[in-house]
């Protein structure tokens, strides 16, 4: 990051010094920015060439752009690379629930952020979280893309509509307990600790290797921000409200994804043992591979960084040449 610096834009481009220190975990020739859209601050780092082939990445629950950390190095050195952090989550602003939350509003937010940086048209990379909003962007915006990779996950009314009661507890229950009206909050107040240790220990391993590397202390930092929890929360709230009945009408419609799709899926993750391809199929027309990384849980670029990017680069390779 040049000179150490944090630096800031406004949706003029205009750049100002944060301040903020490096942070060791970062890898080298990113540089920290921010932009005001729809009324919330949003948080992001770049690097890479310039504004060659751009890949837009968004992370997933209970992280930030820092889960990108080990597969940038490798991404930024073919690629002009942005790592976001959706509103709610990061360093991004954690609006109020009635400002939105739902994948529509995220997806205008990190669209306006594109449209700010010149970057269009794009390979939008997302995992969990993150590949829902690039789900609905890959809807929205469909002609302002060159691809969209979709990391660990199921559409989200899979999940709630098809998805039995036992699977549920065993691979989704967050979906049900996060979208209780104000009990979670309760209950996650001062057991923040407990709450995403119980996230990072589902893969074998994980949660000791971000101990060690200093992940986990980062991603607790920007979980305790005020109002990161009721964010967090309503993400999924809106996600139930908001995001499933209008993926019912899409899908009663018949409107798909459209654009090249990549899937990926750990073989420890939640999706392990599903047909995969064959759901996604019922909702996007062109999907161009669909891997299941072995040896993998959920947290797929922090537990095999090395062959997720090697996926990413193909794929990102293959759809920019079809531009």
């Amino acid at each position: 990051m040049a000179g150490g610096g944090y630096r800031a834009s406004n949706s003029q481009g205009k750049i100002r010094s944060m301040g903020k220190k490096t942070n060791l975990l970062e890898p080298p020739g990113i540089a920290h920015s921010e932009v005001t859209v729809n009324g919330v601050r949003l948080h992001y780092v770049q690097g890479g060439k310039d504004k060659t082939a751009p890949l837009v990445l968004l992370h997933g629950f209970p992280q930030s752009w820092l889960m990108w950390r080990l597969v940038l190095p490798t991404l930024m050195s073919r690629h002009f690379v942005v790592a976001a952090d959706l509103r709610g989550y990061g360093d991004s602003e954690k609006p109020p629930a009635e400002a939105g939350h739902d994948q529509a509003t995220k997806a205008s937010d990190i669209h306006s952020l594109v449209q700010d940086l010149g970057l269009e048209p794009v390979v939008l990379i997302g995992h969990d979280r993150g590949a829902r909003v690039a789900r609905r962007y890959a809807l929205d915006y469909p002609d302002e893309l060159a691809g969209v990779a979709l990391l660990d996950i199921l559409p989200a009314e899979y999940v709630y509509d098809e998805l039995t009661a036992a699977e549920v507890v065993q691979r989704y229950w967050p979906w049900v307990f996060q979208v209780v009206p104000d009990l979670p909050e309760c209950l996650i107040s001062g057991r923040e600790d407990g709450y995403l240790e119980s996230f990072f220990g589902r893969a074998q391993g994980l949660l000791e290797r971000l101990r060690s590397d200093g992940a986990y202390t980062e991603y607790r930092r920007t979980f305790l921000q005020p109002g990161a929890v009721a964010a967090a929360l309503n993400d999924y709230r809106a996600t139930y409200d908001i995001d499933v009945p209008r993926y019912r009408a899409k899908r009663a419609a018949g409107l798909q994804i459209t654009v090249p799709t990549l899937l990926m899926w750990g073989d420890r993750g939640n999706l392990a043992g599903l047909p995969v391809s064959d759901i996604w199929r019922r909702v996007a027309n062109d999907i161009r591979g669909a891997f299941e990384i072995a040896d993998c849980g959920h947290y797929l670029p922090e537990d095999q960084p090395e062959v997720v990017a090697e996926h990413l680069l193909h794929f990102a390779n293959e759809c920019f040449e079809a531009t």
